[in-house]
Formats: C-alpha cells, structure tokens, sequence
C-alpha cells in the first residue's frame, strides 16, 4: 500500500531515522577480540568510541550483490547476498560522514537500495533508493553509486534493504548504524546522568557498553516471487470466498540470518539439512552494560520479544532517543527498530538464558505447522557457553503495564517535545479489494488508487506530476503556515478497512504518532463530528507504526525536505500489490 505526498515540487513519503544516543562505551575492538571469536566482532558487535571520537569523513564501500544457494537454517534456498554476506554487512558511520556506496549488480533482476531512515538533505532525494519513485532501478550487470550524506545532528540505528520487487524477503538487507559525535555526545549527557537508574546493580565498569545488532524477522522457504504470486492466486482466498483473504503465512523466524529448523515438520517440499542449521548465540559482558539494537526486517510477522529472567530498558524506538521504559516484552513490527539495555532482575547464577522471539498465529487465517511461534536464541555471559541448552523459564504472566505502549513514549530531549499545530488534514482509506477488472486478485488500494511503480518514469524524473489510478500523488503546498514559508505541518489520518494490522512507514521525514483506536466491531474509522483529544505535547517521533485493524492513526508530519517521499505499509505483499 502506497502514497505518494508532493510538495509543489512533488513528493512521497520517506522514512526518517534519529537514531538515539548511547553512552560512550570504552568498549575497545582489540579487548573485545580476545573475549569473543573473530567472526562474531566483525559482523554484529558495534565499536561507537571508534567512530565518536573521530573527524566527519568519507567512507567508500563496494557492494556485489550475489544470488547463492544457501542454508540459513538448515533449508536451501536462493538468497541474495551482498559481498558474500546474508545479512548484508553492518554499515557503521558517525554523524556528518559521506557514505559513497559503489552497487554492482550481480543479480539476475532489477534491484535498488533503500537507506531507511536516512534524512537526506535538500537536493538529494534521489539518493532514497525507491525503484519507480526516485530512480530507475539497477539493471543486471550494472553499477550504481549512492551518496548518502548523513546529517551533523542524524546518529542511531537504521537499515538498509532492496525496494525493488520482493527481494527483501529473499535476504537483501543490512544494519546501518550512525554513530554521534563527541559534540552529540556532550549535548545529550545531561539527559542520561539524569536518567540514570539505581534500580538494578552496576559494577564500576558499567558505563561502558557493549552494543550488538540483532535482525530478527520472519523467513520463507519459498521465494519472495512465489511468495507474492501465491498471495494474488486464488489459493489465497478462503475456501473460495472472495471476501476472505489470507496473508502468506512464514515458515521461520531468522535472528540474524540463522536458525536450527526441524525438518520432519515441513509438509511442503524443501531441501533440508538439519546440520546447516543452528540456534543463533548472543555473549553479553557481564562488566559492562548491554545494549541491543533490535531490526525487524521481516516481511509480515510482528516480533515480540522478551528474554528470560531480565528485563529490557528501551531507550530508543526508530532512532528518537525516549525516557527509558522498563519492560518484559517488546512488540516489533515490520521495520521498525528498538534500542534496548538487557538488565538481570536478580542474582540468578546462571549464565544462559533463552532470548524469545514469538508471533502469534492470531495473526494468521491459516496453520503452518513449519513455523515455530516461539523461535529462541542463546544469551550468555562470558567467551565460552556449556554444551547443555539454558533451562531458564520465560515470564510466567506478564501484565499490561509490562508490555510497551508506543503512543505513550516521550523523547528525552524536553525541547523535543513541543507540538506544532497542523495547517491541514490528509485523509486516507486503506484496503484491499479483490475485482473483476483485476482478474480476482488482491490489490490494495489508498483513496481508491492501487500503486503501480512506472520502473522506466520515475516520479522524481517527470516535468508534471499528477496522480493516476496506480499512483495516488499528494500535492503538499507550503502556501502560508503557522510555522514558516519553508516547512507545513500535516495530520495524515489513515483508516484501515481491513482486519489486519498495517504498520505504515514514512521515507525522508518522522512523524509524531498521535493517536490509534481500533474499534471491537464495525469500521472504526475516523468521525469528523466526533475528533479524539490529541496530546498537546510531542510525543517520541517514529517512522514506522502500526495502523490498528479496523480501525485509525493520526500521525502529524513536518514537512521540511522538499521531494518525492513514498508513505507506504511495510507488509510486503501488501506493497508488492499496491499499498
């Protein structure tokens, strides 16, 4: 699902990544090297003082992207690597950096890079990486360069992935992450000595940080392409109905890029090596604190998160820095990103645990009895782990006030959270239709329109735009605002038709999340003559959230980066078909 929100000059919808400041480890790549095996530093275990401490540079990076036969939980599959490597490899920066990214595409198809969250500066839309919106896409066996130019005041967590077709789904992607510079880190000091917690134990040595990525999202044996054909088949309408409509179920959850999968539970047809596979291992320091950055880079399933025998402080959602909130379980949809500190509740003399990665079949219209709903990882504690698995226990009731609220969380820089009022209202209707004139399959469709990229017209490339039945385009004028005559504030009201969630995300600009309802029987959309109470106070910016089935999300924007920004749900199928 798609939209395309123009400015006088046109535009889209982009997504945009603050990414939160974290303390300023000591953590050294040397020290680290001898407690932990090669491998394992290099790929997911993050050096902030390397970068912090340094000058504003450019960095060059190649990438060849690669079709391989791989096995990443034990069943073959055609994945799409970049540099040999699924995930991708882990970009690390420090705010004010140039990234020039030399793509060569060594694919059989069309591809594109998407640097999700990056707010690219004026005059450098084109840079986005949105096949169809702001470039043609890259043809086999060509090179193209990017120049991503990261913002002074721009650090914390991001990703990368393809925004072409549904290759996502078929491994392309990779963590992106910015770290601040000495300057940010002296800004944003005050906040975190003030927020400090004496709730739980700290050794002397515990203001240095051990900080890891983990993309953990959901994995299919098939295809993305056969994924995404299956979906607009008529296998995927309920015993015939056309009013009934499943969402291709996955076959595992991935924690980056591994799993052990049973292989006597697939009832469809696959290679499977149960040797190829194993159950991902996290270390975590004992001396230090313990930060995760958590990606779903999944293509339907929301994660919920949670890991046995601690408590996770979230300290950062899709790159706003946030007053710390203690929880035991994290709900993750679909691109978006949590910054969590691991926190023991007790002195369990354990040195194992089950990290949790569970989705729910409610989720769902049909079983698949490959999927595991509750796939774990290890956590430990030191170099070395026993050959026995953990026997900790997950929570054993976890209460409302337990789990996280998302409207509820606040940035932590106070000036942050003054609320510009809107100049003007966008309303949007977003569904899924199954018409005669489409052949019986699903398209889903904004205000009426189902998007259709033009891979050979770009948007960005046009003297005119003007929208069409496959593309809904925005006109956003600036005209005379409350704020300026070089920025307009929005409320985009989205109302979801359907039953089924739908987390929508934003290129090149956040939004304020402002309020979601949800009704328990009807449409649940908005009611002119009835508005909710909005917050009067800005609450933590975001780039990605869940629109509530059946139901709405005012989301308000500031809208300062002229161009050709997509708005669009992350469910995959779902943007494959017109969303």
């Amino acid at each position: 699902m798609g939209i395309i929100l123009s400015w006088k000059y046109a535009a889209t919808l982009s997504l945009l990544f603050v990414a939160l400041l974290y303390p300023f480890s000591s953590i050294l790549k040397q020290s680290f090297s001898t407690f932990f095996p090669s491998e394992e530093v290099s790929r997911f275990l993050l050096f902030p003082t390397s970068y912090s401490s340094r000058s504003e540079t450019t960095t060059i990076l190649n990438f060849t992207l690669a079709e391989e036969v791989l096995s990443p939980n034990g069943v073959q599959k055609t994945v799409f690597t970049i540099n040999g490597l699924f995930p991708g490899p882990t970009i690390e920066a420090r705010s004010g950096d140039l990234l020039v990214v030399n793509v060569y595409n060594g694919l059989s198809e069309p591809t594109s890079l998407h640097w999700h969250g990056i707010r690219h500066p004026a005059g450098q839309n084109s840079q986005d990486g949105a096949a169809g919106v702001t470039q043609c896409p890259i043809p086999p066996g060509a090179n193209h360069t990017y120049y991503i130019y990261l913002s002074p005041e721009q650090h914390g967590t991001f990703w990368y992935h393809s925004h072409q077709s549904t290759q996502l789904a078929d491994g392309l992607f990779g963590a992106l992450i910015i770290h601040p510079s000495e300057q940010l880190v002296a800004k944003l000091r005050p906040h975190q000595d003030e927020l400090r917690s004496l709730r739980y134990r700290r050794t002397a040595e515990s203001l240095s940080v051990f900080d890891q990525v983990l993309l953990v999202g959901d994995w299919y044996h098939r295809s993305g392409k056969e994924v995404a054909e299956w979906y607009q088949s008529l296998r995927s309408h309920g015993n015939g109905e056309f009013d009934i409509l499943f969402l291709p179920v996955p076959d595992a959850i991935l924690t980056n890029g591994q799993q052990a999968f049973n292989c006597s539970k697939s009832i469809a047809k696959i290679i499977c090596d149960p040797r190829k596979g194993r159950t991902p291992t996290f270390r975590l320091h004992p001396q230090h604190r313990n930060v995760i950055r958590a990606i779903n880079p999944g293509s339907i399933a929301e994660i919920h998160l949670s890991l046995d025998s601690h408590v996770l402080r979230v300290v950062e959602a899709d790159g706003t820095q946030i007053q710390p909130v203690l929880v035991k379980e994290l709900r993750i949809a679909p691109g978006q990103r949590y910054a969590v500190e691991v926190i023991p509740v007790d002195e369990d003399e354990s040195r194992e645990f089950w990290l949790r990665q569970r989705v729910n079949y409610e989720d769902f219209r049909y079983p698949n009895v490959a999927l595991d709903l509750e796939s774990k990882s290890i956590i430990t504690y030191g170099s070395l782990r026993g050959s026995s698995l953990p026997n900790s226990h997950s929570w054993s009731a976890v209460k409302a006030n337990e789990f996280l609220d998302p409207l509820s969380l606040q940035p932590v820089d106070h000036l942050a959270r003054i609320l510009p009022p809107a100049d003007d209202v966008l309303m949007m209707y977003v569904t899924t239709m199954i018409r005669t004139a489409t052949e019986n399959k699903p398209f889903g469709y904004v205000n009426q329109t189902t998007w259709k990229p033009n891979l050979a017209d770009p948007i960005l490339s046009r003297a005119d735009v003007a929208s069409s039945s496959k593309e809904l385009i925005v006109p956003v004028s600036i005209g005379n605002t409350s704020e300026s005559t070089t920025t307009v504030v929005l409320d985009i009201i989205v109302n979801n038709l359907e039953d089924g969630p739908h987390p929508f995300h934003l290129h090149g600009h956040h939004f304020w999340p402002l309020y979601t309802y949800e009704a328990a029987m009807g449409a649940g959309s908005y009611k002119w003559d009835r508005p909710p109470t909005l917050p009067v106070t800005a609450p933590a910016l975001r780039d990605t959230f869940v629109i509530p089935a059946r139901g709405h999300a005012i989301f308000r924007v500031r809208f300062d980066t002229p161009g050709v920004w997509l708005f669009h749900c992350h469910v995959l199928v779902h943007l494959q078909s017109g969303p």
